[in-house]
């Protein structure tokens, strides 16, 4: 298995992990606190840019030229 289709799988996971963690957060301590969603949700952004860049970095090269 290549990197960018593990990094989109850690994506996948962190989004459902993120989806838990807000749903949580508002059912359960609405408006008190820091929502830790954010922390899942811009590594989420992370590993989907990433998983991007890895797998389209030959087009990119060409397209520089």
């Amino acid at each position: 298995m290549e990197l960018h289709q593990k990094l989109t799988i850690l994506g996948v996971i962190l989004l459902i992990a993120t989806f838990m963690i807000h749903f949580y957060h508002e059912q359960d301590h609405s408006g008190i606190g820091f929502n830790y969603a954010y922390v899942t949700g811009i590594a989420m952004l992370i590993a989907f840019s990433a998983s991007f860049l890895l797998f389209n970095k030959e087009k990119l090269k060409d397209s520089k030229k």
